[in-house]
């Protein structure tokens, strides 16, 4: 799914709330209201990530991440939130893959989240409220997804409009050993297809901009 920039507003929008169960926003218990910072100065964030052994990562720029499998197949960052100056409770989680060679949204995730305080005033995703953003494999891929730079882009806002968004550029990586994770990410892999069955260029990086 390759989308332009200007339809991220859009999608970041039109998905006001998450439910649970077919359960509607108004039947929900109103969660609590946990300020983080000073409220009234503008909500800051930085990016965190999970690695293979579930630490929290403060994500840095040209950064290898690991490339997760989850329960539904294929290949996953989790990608967090460290802020302040806004509600730790109320708030949710947008978190983009976009190609950085032309700018295409690749795909978007949106969850609620939860910040646990840290001594330091800031609030971290909790481990289990990072976001799930698929890598691959994708349809439309111009080049591989693994040991090729993208950019990863993270929002937080909460009910009251407060919004904070970071970008950074990483290096999303499959794990040592693993054939099926570079076969799935590879540019030319056609989903559904058998891995044990390499392409031609098997193992020819595809890692520049068309």
């Amino acid at each position: 799914m390759n989308l332009p920039v200007a339809a991220l507003a859009s999608i970041l929008t039109s998905a006001l709330a998450i439910g649970c169960g077919g359960e509607s926003h108004s039947d929900a218990p109103e969660a609590p209201r946990c300020p983080i910072g000073d409220m009234a100065a503008p909500a800051e964030l930085e990016i965190v990530h999970l690695d293979a052994r579930n630490a929290v990562i403060n994500t840095q720029p040209m950064q290898t991440v690991p490339l997760l499998a989850p329960p539904q197949g294929g290949w996953i960052v989790l990608l967090g939130a460290r802020a302040r100056n806004i509600d730790g409770c109320r708030i949710k989680l947008t978190t983009a893959l976009i190609d950085a060679c032309n700018n295409d949204i690749i795909q978007v995730d949106q969850r609620p989240t939860l910040l646990e305080r840290t001594p330091d005033g800031w609030g971290i995703s909790s481990a289990t409220t990072f976001g799930n953003l698929p890598v691959c494999p994708q349809l439309t891929a111009t080049r591989d997804l693994h040991d090729v730079p993208y950019v990863m882009q993270v929002t937080v806002e909460d009910d009251d409009g407060k919004k904070a968004t970071a970008k950074i550029t990483v290096v999303p990586v499959c794990p040592e050993n693993t054939p099926l994770c570079t076969c799935q990410c590879g540019r030319d892999y056609v989903i559904g297809s058998d891995c044990g069955a390499a392409p031609a260029d098997a193992g020819v990086p595809h890692g520049s901009c068309p």
